[in-house]
């Protein structure tokens, strides 16, 4: 597609797709996909992160809705998963998130909810790109949206699903990113009785060495607060990443075993299945295994992980990165909500996260990205193909290679794994050597 990528469309602000003319374009676009669906008017809620450019990206959207007969709602700075839990509550056809996620905050982007709360499907998306056409410059002029409340029904949703005060006497460090979990985060918290160190709470830019992408300063302020737990967000708050009490960054990889041993003790975990994706490292299949639970993977993207678990019927999945889907609270992601699932877990059991998350041993892996001018299909490069095929026979059932093509940026991204760790180093260097050849 020319403009969705994995995760909506995102590019420099200002730049040629992501500027005031195209998000008018996008919104008209929008609204002529909604007539193709059978609807005439109704509402569309639109949300955005903390970007400077956020709010006139946002009034550009809704203006173009409304040239085409619907009506934008604004819900102010949300997270994307409350934007998403807004758009169920209220019955809207569409949420549009004005974000880029994890991306620079000179970076921004527009990020589309079904009626359900969900990501759109790819036909879906390739529908709305036909329908994209130039905007003239004045159209986005003089536009305000009216204002929809969501953050607090989505918070009042959130905290039923906790006992009262069971985070009391707990001490975390939340970094937010300077991004749209600004309010929600330590208010969540808060109410369930923790005691909330603020890290990056809107003194700075978003995500800039702040987050789930540069959580160094919030390991370090876990160190010197004697904090019980920290986590940090994204941009938009739909993924979460932990720091054990030692000032460790816990790996994705075992926090997703830890989250589906929660679930499992919790009798909430359906067809003893859990849904990763074809990066996550096979050490969590074996800490699952054990568990006699089986993992199953999807492609990259919490959509694809999402798509799965419909197919399979399982209620909990997720990304290394750090996104989780408990799809009987939500179907898209939450990282506050998986942040307060696992704090109230070490709470309840007094359990050092620590130690729980050294029950997920994974297994020696390298994994690198390497820039290319085009896209080119591997089953259209065969010397590659050749050489990744050689690589994986090589390593049996003991380890693999995994090469795919970034969905957000010009890259192609190698992983190996294995249970050798010269192995694993050998087999990278090799392919490696093959990749910038070729590509």
């Amino acid at each position: 597609m020319k403009f969705f990528g994995t995760d909506g469309i995102r590019g420099p602000f200002g730049g040629e797709t992501i500027n005031h003319d195209f998000a008018v374009s996008f919104g008209r676009a929008l609204g002529k996909f909604l007539r193709l669906e059978g609807k005439v008017g109704g509402s569309v809620i639109l949300g955005r992160d903390s970007r400077p450019s956020g709010k006139g990206l946002q009034d550009a959207c809704g203006n173009g809705l409304r040239m085409e007969g619907f009506q934008p709602l604004d819900a102010g700075m949300i997270p994307s998963p409350a934007l998403a839990y807004g758009v169920i509550q209220s019955k809207a056809h569409l949420g549009v998130m004005v974000t880029a996620s994890h991306n620079p905050h000179s970076d921004n982007g527009l990020k589309v909810f079904s009626q359900y709360g969900s990501k759109l499907s790819i036909e879906e998306e390739q529908i709305i790109e036909t329908c994209i056409e130039p905007t003239l410059q004045t159209a986005h002029s003089d536009f305000q949206a009216k204002f929809i409340e969501v953050e607090g029904p989505y918070l009042e949703n959130l905290l039923t699903r906790f006992p009262p005060n069971t985070l009391r006497g707990m001490k975390v460090v939340l970094d937010l990113a300077n991004g749209a979990t600004q309010s929600t985060t330590p208010r969540a918290f808060e109410a369930l009785g923790a005691e909330g160190v603020l890290l990056n709470a809107g003194d700075g830019m978003i995500n800039l060495d702040a987050g789930s992408e540069f959580p160094r300063q919030a390991a370090q302020r876990v160190i010197t607060e004697k904090a019980d737990l920290g986590i940090a967000h994204d941009g938009d708050g739909d993924r979460v990443v932990f720091i054990d009490p030692a000032g460790q960054v816990v790996d994705g990889d075992k926090v997703l075993g830890l989250i589906a041993a929660i679930a499992m003790e919790n009798g909430i975990l359906k067809g003893d299945s859990f849904v990763a994706t074809v990066h996550s490292n096979s050490g969590l299949a074996a800490f699952l295994e054990k568990m006699n639970l089986v993992l199953h993977r999807a492609d990259v993207g919490d959509r694809n992980v999402a798509l799965e678990m419909k197919r399979l019927r399982c209620n909990w999945g997720g990304e290394s990165s750090g996104h989780v889907i408990a799809s009987d609270y939500l179907p898209t992601g939450d990282g506050l909500f998986v942040a307060l699932t696992v704090a109230h877990y070490l709470a309840k059991r007094q359990i050092d996260l620590s130690k729980f998350s050294n029950q997920v041993v994974l297994w020696p892996s390298k994994s690198g990205s390497f820039r290319v001018k085009k896209r080119i299909p591997l089953d259209k490069l065969p010397d590659l193909r050749n050489m990744l095929n050689r690589c994986n026979e090589r390593m049996l059932m003991d380890g693999r290679a995994l090469l795919r093509y970034s969905g957000t940026e010009p890259k192609i991204r190698l992983l190996v794994e294995g249970k050798s760790e010269s192995l694993v180093n050998e087999v990278f260097s090799d392919l490696s050597t093959c990749i910038e050849k070729i590509l």
